[in-house]
Parts: C-alpha cells; structure tokens; sequence
C-alpha cells in the first residue's frame, strides 16, 4: 500500500477522507452536473465495479454476508439536525441559537464484497 493510500481507521479519520472526495462533487452539484454528492459517490465506486451498493444489515435480509476483511465504501448518510447544546460538544458552534445541520457517515459494501449466506 502506498503511504498516499493509508487507510482511514478512526470515524473521523473517514469522515475527513469523505470530506475531501466530497468537495470536487459539491462543485459538479451546484453546477447541475449531478443531483446529489452521494450520486457522485456511486459513480466513482460504479467506475470501479461496485454497481450495488447496501448497507451490512440489507445484504443479510437478503441472505447473502460480506466477505471477511472487507472494507466498507462511504456514503452520506440522512442529515440530523443539531441542538446548539450538542453542537457545543461536535464543535459547530455558530454563535447563533439555530439548528445545525450534521451528515452522518453511511457505511455500505458492494456487489464484490459479498457471498451466498450459509
């Protein structure tokens, strides 16, 4: 592995990593190019063989396991509203009373990550 290529292993370690990709894409959506970030996102990963993405919890509704030592891919997850005693402790401190927006991480494997269940 590359030292350009370390793998993120703490939370905020991979949300700093799906920052960053996630910048380039928020310039393509303002431009209209695509819908969402996450819709970037899926591209990249399609680009490289992962067409279906799902969280842990639906491959396993649908019989099938991921492959031990695989890496999940990253997405967006729903946004959450913030209450300013809870941005006090993330660190989004605005100064003002209003609600922040957060977006959680979204972790997903792919159609290659997966086996038939036993």
């Amino acid at each position: 592995m590359k030292t350009t290529e370390k793998k993120a292993t703490s939370i905020q370690e991979k949300r700093a990593y799906l920052k960053e990709i996630s910048k380039g894409l928020s310039v393509l959506k303002k431009e209209g190019a695509i819908d969402s970030v996450n819709e970037g996102l899926k591209a990249i990963y399609a680009q490289q063989g992962h067409t279906e993405l799902k969280t842990l919890k639906q491959w396993n509704r649908e019989g099938k396991r991921v492959k031990r030592g695989e890496t999940a891919l990253l997405l967006w997850a729903k946004p959450k509203e913030l209450k300013p005693a809870i941005q006090l402790q993330v660190g989004t401190e605005t100064g003002e009373d209003e609600e922040t927006t957060f977006f959680p991480i979204c972790f997903v494997f792919s159609n290659l990550q997966i086996q038939e269940g036993r």
